[in-house]
């Protein structure tokens, strides 16, 4: 069976991991797998292709690299002869529905949707475009799959209709993610740390809506009250939200207190040399990849209730309402007050809940079966959409 994906680009975030986690996934060996990203010059398209896959990167800017962009994707999809045509967020999605429309023969196209949709409040211009257009076209994918069931009541609120929505959470890898004790004294020693600091960190694109700024806000409280506490923030840049974001902390007097890595995403690196990990979302967030590497890794969890957030930590740490830096603070407080060996008991029980439940040969196979199915059915009449 051939699959391709049209995913909107192949820069560092969590729908592209997931799909590297799919084109990675031994139990979809026999499946061959081809990527189209509508945009080019993604950070993770080298590691796409270093699985074997076929990864090729169109230009869909506008102006006249919309055209050739669009001839340029429509040529790969007929040279793919895919069996199933799987988009990738919502400009993917809606490259996914072009990509089927050029085949010869009708395939089964399904959608999928990454992030929550509270509101579109936020979103830019181009954004909310894509979002109105796939409500609009819902209807014509066999299937929409959502990694969040939060973000299923939210798109069907707003509008979306589809006959087949299919839950797929996010899939996580225990071995790429674990506790790693000579990697986390590695990490702290080049920070300067030791075991007598309390160290909480947020890892995820450097984007207003993650909340790094809220977190920023909630060291800058903790920083009396919890002397050796200590806070890093990582991730791929945004925008230039990294030098906003030094220049907070120098005003917020957290130099020496907080470490801010721009550009860093090889979360596998970093995560095992914190105590708490922190997600601080405002919006967007649906199944968090971020919070879910964290569990993996045995991390106790502060985490703001956006998406599947409060589900996915349960019972493994707090859930405070978003945009709040003084309950996001409180409730680092209270992870701190718990004590280390505390700590680690709710960061085991979260590792062995997320590999038992969202494993990523798991997920993966939940993949292949629903490809498989789809494929095996008639092909439906095209007015059917």
């Amino acid at each position: 069976m051939r699959v391709l994906h049209v995913i909107t680009a192949l820069g560092v975030g969590g729908a592209e991991n997931m799909l590297l986690k799919l084109l990675q996934a031994p139990g979809l060996s026999p499946v061959r797998q081809q990527v189209i990203a509508m945009l080019p010059g993604g950070a993770m398209a080298g590691a796409c292709r270093a699985t074997g896959a076929q990864v090729d990167e169109v230009d869909l800017l506008g102006g006249l690299p919309l055209a050739s962009g669009s001839l340029r994707l429509a040529q790969l999809a007929r040279r793919a002869a895919p069996d199933v045509v799987q988009g990738w967020m919502y400009h993917g999605n809606l490259g996914a529905l072009l990509a089927r429309a050029v085949l010869p023969r009708r395939v089964p196209l399904v959608w999928g949707v990454r992030q929550s949709l509270a509101s579109l409040d936020g979103e830019n211009a181009w954004a909310r475009v894509a979002i109105h257009a796939n409500r609009l076209l819902s209807g014509r994918p066999e299937a929409l799959v959502f990694n969040s069931s939060t973000s299923i009541e939210q798109h069907r609120r707003f509008g979306f209709r589809n006959g087949n929505v299919q839950f797929l959470p996010n899939g996580f890898d225990g071995e790429r993610f674990r506790p790693d004790p000579a990697l986390r004294a590695r990490c702290r020693q080049a920070w300067g740390l030791d075991e007598s600091h309390l160290v909480f960190g947020m890892l995820a694109r450097l984007h207003p809506a993650k909340g790094q700024a809220h977190f920023l806000e909630a060291a800058a409280r903790l920083r009396t009250a919890l002397p050796t506490a200590r806070f890093v923030i990582a991730g791929p840049d945004h925008a230039g939200q990294g030098a906003a974001l030094q220049a907070q902390c120098r005003a917020a007097g957290l130099d020496g207190v907080l470490r801010i890595l721009v550009g860093h995403h090889a979360a596998h690196e970093l995560l095992p040399a914190l105590d708490v990990f922190v997600s601080a979302s405002t919006a967007i967030e649906a199944f968090s990849n971020a919070i879910g590497e964290a569990l993996c890794c045995a991390l106790p969890c502060v985490a703001t209730d956006i998406g599947d957030s409060a589900w996915l930590v349960g019972d493994a740490g707090l859930v405070v309402e978003p945009a709040a830096p003084d309950a996001l603070a409180a409730a680092m407080a209270t992870m701190a007050g718990l004590g280390a060996e505390r700590r680690a008991a709710l960061g085991a029980q979260g590792r062995e809940r997320v590999l038992r439940e969202f494993g990523i040969a798991a997920v993966a196979a939940r993949f292949g079966e629903l490809w498989q199915g789809l494929a095996a059915q008639p092909p439906r009449a095209a007015g059917a959409g």
